[in-house]
């Protein structure tokens, strides 16, 4: 979550696509190293680490190739993917192996709500601009004949990072009639534009989709 999307910025992502190998490919790997272990709060985790970082090294460089070798883009799901698997079955293989000693005492919850928060901030606005590709939506500013509010997009991400902390902390304190009141509030804006209103209704479902999701994974963990 912070290596992929808080701490890269889009440039390095953008500089990954033109090369295969590239600077930017260490800096982040260094990122992915640093972050893994610090967060690990296992000593020992080290060794897991260098095999998380080798995998996300040759991910992303596969990646890189194939957007180099057939221009597709589209790899956005299938990479993030790939990199939940690689993380999930090397930190069952350190535990299987070596056992996982943490430095102190961490509730499963609690980990989850901090994991929320920071996914309904830029990974969430990665995401649905991903999801937006996939079916082809094309934003207001992406029109040859927009020229009017060319700050929609921008204004977007941080409305929609507004929106989504409000929602899922309403949802974890159970307040789901509040979140209704902010998606009624928010359907009183009206465009002219037929192509901004369906943008700004499908970014709304989305957003909202998001943290109500994640509001009631994390709700269904009890006191793990």
């Amino acid at each position: 979550m912070l290596s992929d999307f808080i701490l890269q910025p889009q440039s390095w992502c953008d500089k990954k696509e033109k090369k295969v190998f590239t600077p930017y490919l260490l800096y982040h790997s260094t990122i992915v190293f640093v972050t893994s272990y610090v967060l690990s709060f296992d000593f020992g985790f080290w060794k897991a680490t260098i095999l998380l970082t080798l995998f996300h090294f040759i991910i992303d460089s596969v990646k890189s190739y194939i957007i180099q070798k057939t221009k597709i883009k589209q790899l956005f799901f299938t990479d993030q993917f790939l990199h939940l698997i690689a993380i999930v079955g090397v930190v069952l293989l350190y535990d299987s192996n070596f056992g996982i000693q943490f430095l102190f005492e961490m509730e499963t919850k609690t980990l989850a709500i901090i994991t929320g928060f920071l996914l309904c901030t830029k990974p969430a606005n990665i995401i649905i601009k991903f999801l937006f590709r996939t079916f082809s939506i094309e934003t207001p500013v992406d029109s040859p004949d927009n020229d009017e509010e060319k700050s929609l997009p921008n204004a977007g991400k941080l409305i929609g990072i507004t929106e989504r902390l409000l929602a899922l902390a309403l949802i974890l304190l159970g307040q789901y009639e509040a979140v209704g009141l902010i998606i009624a509030a928010k359907s009183i804006l009206r465009f002219n534009a037929t192509q901004k209103s369906e943008y700004v209704l499908v970014g709304t479902l989305l957003s909202f989709g998001i943290a109500a999701f994640t509001g009631i994974a994390i709700n269904l963990i009890n006191g793990v």
